[in-house]
């Protein structure tokens, strides 16, 4: 990641915080104390997943429990058929089993219908944040790839740039017939697929006749309240709302029962609901003392205050595993242990601000069983505080040259 890169990065992180200060939640601590209690509880009960499989299927939503990620990709393989054109949404489960590329291979053509996901797709880059993946791009910069790809001249001005994407995407829609996108939680009482997002467009690709979900068995909740409750904090942490702009709540195809009070199903779309369930070498860690990397809702609060990502940016991550945290699952799902664990700093700030209180250095320390030297660690420590002093040099030279 570039200075440019690093110094959009750290604007955008520090207009979520001042948002989190001005729309502080009514009792969040007690919100939390719920959504820590719900998800120790949660993940890794075998129980409350098989509950939510079967209420599942009652309610009519075909699922499957896959293993690993080539069964994940196979089974949508044979959902998809015979379709040549799929919209999606931001999934990080799809982007952990590399969907896009797959479908690609097979000659499928794949469009992200979420904005800064579609930017991410054209420009080829890798993403710095869960819910915001194209933070580090300044428009300038988004406005240079987009011309290219689109061939034709694009102002670096964001509603010019949204205008374009969306246009790029809203073609896409109206021509597929299958959707796909991921979820933020399953519910075991209910039955249900909840799905948050501000832009709308999860909205219209599970409108699709076909709709594809693709999540992970670490995702399963008691009932929606305890999913609302997450959401809420999730919101918050991710983008200082209180609440996202649309929730969705799916319990089954569409149906009415206006008739006679009989149920006839396939009204309007969809008319039929995939649900992947991904394990994953899930089960396994959550019979570790590893677990509580499981309890992560995704929502990025540690990154905005992590001092060594604050500095290099998604530089201290792999793929779509973002920071300590997104290292150290790496690490342990690959069974390779990641250079970059010698990055982290243990500094505690990631755990500070996490809502579900993951000690991210302590499991990194336990990783990093053969241990960091003091010399590499106060060498790396210096680098940060010297990177910092630097950024924030040419950060100021930058508005003086601007002004």
């Amino acid at each position: 990641m570039n200075f440019e890169e690093v110094i959009a990065l750290r604007k955008a992180f520090n207009s979520v915080k001042e948002r989190q200060v001005l729309n502080p939640p009514h009792d969040f601590s007690e919100k939390k104390l719920k959504l820590i209690s719900t998800r120790k509880s949660c993940v890794g009960n075998n129980e409350l997943l098989a509950a939510a499989i079967e209420r599942l299927k009652k309610n009519g939503i075909k699922v499957h429990l896959v293993k690993e990620k080539q069964e994940a990709i196979d089974i949508i393989l044979g959902e998809l058929g015979s379709e040549k054109l799929v919209v999606k949404s931001k999934s990080n489960v799809t982007k952990e089993i590399g969907l896009t590329k797959a479908l690609e291979e097979k000659g499928l053509t794949v469009v992200e219908t979420d904005i800064g996901d579609r930017i991410l797709q054209v420009m080829d880059a890798k993403p710095s944040h869960p819910t915001g993946p194209v933070t580090h791009l300044s428009a300038k910069e988004i406005a240079k790839g987009l011309s290219k790809y689109y061939n034709i001249p694009i102002k670096d001005d964001p509603e010019e740039i949204v205008k374009i994407v969306k246009a790029d995407v809203v073609s896409s829609l109206d021509k597929a017939k299958t959707g796909i996108t991921g979820a933020n939680a399953i519910t075991a009482e209910e039955g249900s697929i909840v799905m948050a997002h501000n832009e709308g467009n999860i909205y219209e690709v599970m409108r699709k006749e076909k709709h594809i979900v693709v999540t992970s068995i670490d995702k399963i909740y008691p009932d929606i309240e305890s999913a609302m409750n997450m959401l809420k904090i999730l919101s918050y942490n991710a983008t200082g709302s209180i609440i996202p702009s649309f929730v969705e709540v799916v319990s089954g195809v569409s149906k009415t029962a206006d008739v006679e009070k009989k149920f006839i199903k396939g009204v309007h779309s969809p008319s039929e609901i995939v649900l992947i369930l991904l394990d994953n070498k899930r089960s396994d860690m959550a019979k570790t003392e590893f677990k509580e990397l499981l309890y992560c809702i995704g929502c990025g609060n540690c990154l905005l205050h992590c001092p060594m990502y604050n500095t290099i940016g998604n530089e201290f991550g792999s793929e779509s595993n973002l920071g300590g945290r997104g290292i150290a699952y790496q690490s342990l799902y690959s069974d390779e242990r990641n250079d970059k664990l010698e990055f982290c700093l243990t500094c505690g700030r990631c755990k500070e601000n996490c809502p579900v209180e993951l000690d991210i250095p302590a499991i990194i320390k336990k990783i990093r069983s053969d241990g960091i030297s003091s010399e590499i660690y106060y060498f790396l420590k210096a680098h940060v505080i010297w990177g910092y002093y630097q950024i924030l040099l040419k950060s100021n030279a930058y508005k003086v040259k601007k002004n």
